[in-house]
C-alpha cells in the first residue's frame, strides 16, 4: 500500500494553548512532520533529528531547541534514536473501513523495533477498542502476532496514560492537549460493521475507499474554481466501472494505483477545468479510452510552460495534444 500523499491540519489548531505556547521555529517543525511524505496512517514517523534538520534546510542546533519545545509539550514522543509519534493523530484521522485498519499494518512494520512502537501498537488498540465491531475484528486479526507480543503491563499503563483516545468523534469546541488533525473525507457511506464480512462486502469496502480517494485528491482539496463534482453515492453503474477497472489492470486493485491516477488528473489542467468550462467527472475518467490517455499523460500542459491560461478561449496545450483538446471540446467530452 502506497504512502498516503494527503492529510488535514484543522485550523483549530491555532486554538491550541500548547501549540500556541511553540515558538516559530517549534511551530514550523509541527507542520513540517506532520506534512513528512514518509509519516505513516499512523502518525507515526521514521527519521533522526539531523536527518530532518537537513530536509527543512534548518540548522541543527536551532532545529534541537525547537524540537525539545515540541517534546516538552506533548505534542509528539520520540524515543531518542529513529522513531517520532504524534499520539493525538489518529485520534481526529479516525479510519474510514476496516480494510484501511488492517492497511495500517504495512506502515507499522516498517518502523524500527523500540518501546515506542509497542507504545504506538498499544495506543492505536486503545483508539480502535472505541470503535465498532468491525474495526475491532480487522485490527485484532491483523495485528494478531504483535499484540501477544505486547507486555501485559505496558497495556495496563498505556491505558491509564491515554483514556482521552477512546473519543470516537473529535470535538473542536474543547482545549484539547496535542496537534488538531481533522478526520479524513466524510464516509460516502458507511460501511456496515458485522461479523464475517463476505467478499462482496469486503468489495464495497474498496469501492468506497477508491470514492473517498477521488473526492480528497480532486475536489475537497482544490482552491475555488476547479469544477469536479464531489461524489455522494456510489450507485450500481460507478462499482461496475471500478470492478471492471480492477479486473483490467492490477494496479488498480491496490489503493495505491488508484491514488496515483488521481493524482494524474490533478496534473492535467484540462481535465480540471482550469482551461475552459469543461471538467472531467468520475464516469468519464473510469472510460477505458480515457483512463489510458491520462495514463500516458496525453492531456498534460506543454512541458516548460506550466498550467494553461484562460485567454480568448485558447490554451497552452501542447501541440501534440492539439488535436485531442479540440475533439474534445466539439463533442463536450
Amino acid at each position: 500500500m502506497s504512502k498516503r500523499r494527503y492529510r488535514k491540519i484543522s485550523v483549530c489548531i491555532w486554538n491550541d494553548a500548547k501549540f500556541m505556547a511553540l515558538s516559530n521555529d517549534a511551530k514550523l517543525i509541527v507542520f513540517f512532520m506532520l506534512t513528512h511524505p514518509d509519516l505513516t496512517q499512523l502518525g507515526a514517523l521514521r527519521a533522526n533529528v539531523p536527518g530532518l534538520a537537513c530536509e527543512l534546510s534548518m540548522e541543527l542546533e536551532a532545529f534541537t531547541k525547537g524540537f525539545e519545545e515540541v517534546l516538552a509539550q506533548g505534542i509528539v514522543e520520540h524515543d531518542g534514536k529513529l522513531l517520532f509519534w504524534f499520539p493525538n493523530f489518529l485520534r481526529y484521522n479516525l479510519p474510514e473501513s476496516p480494510n484501511v485498519v488492517k492497511s495500517w499494518y504495512y506502515g507499522f512494520n516498517e518502523l524500527p523495533e523500540s518501546e515506542l512502537r509497542n507504545t504506538i501498537l498499544i495506543g492505536v488498540k486503545s483508539l480502535v477498542d472505541g470503535l465498532s465491531q468491525g474495526y475491532r475484528e480487522a485490527f485484532t486479526k491483523t495485528f494478531a502476532e504483535e499484540l501477544a507480543q505486547a507486555s501485559p503491563n505496558q497495556r495496563t499503563e498505556n491505558r491509564e496514560q491515554r483514556e482521552d483516545i477512546y473519543v470516537e468523534t473529535p470535538d473542536e469546541s474543547q482545549d484539547d492537549s496535542g496537534v488538531h488533525v481533522e478526520a479524513e473525507p466524510e464516509p460516502i457511506l458507511e460501511p456496515e460493521a458485522v461479523k464475517g464480512k463476505t467478499k462482496a462486502q469486503e468489495e464495497d469496502d474498496f469501492f468506497f475507499e477508491v470514492a473517498a480517494l477521488y473526492n480528497a485528491i480532486l475536489v475537497d482539496e482544490q482552491p475555488e474554481g476547479r469544477k469536479l463534482t464531489k461524489l455522494t453515492k456510489l450507485t450500481d453503474k460507478r462499482k461496475k466501472l471500478i470492478r471492471t477497472r480492477m479486473k483490467s489492470d492490477a494496479e488498480f486493485q491496490d489503493l495505491g494505483g488508484w491514488e496515483t491516477y488521481f493524482t494524474r488528473v490533478h496534473n492535467c489542467p484540462l481535465l480540471m477545468g482550469d482551461v475552459n468550462a469543461w471538467s472531467a467527472d468520475f464516469e468519464w475518467l473510469l472510460n477505458v479510452g480515457n483512463m489510458l490517455k491520462v495514463q500516458e499523460g496525453n492531456y498534460l500542459p506543454a512541458k516548460g510552460k506550466g498550467k494553461p491560461q484562460k485567454q480568448q478561449g485558447k490554451s497552452s496545450v501542447s501541440a501534440s495534444n492539439q488535436a485531442l483538446y479540440e475533439s474534445l471540446m466539439k463533442k463536450g467530452a
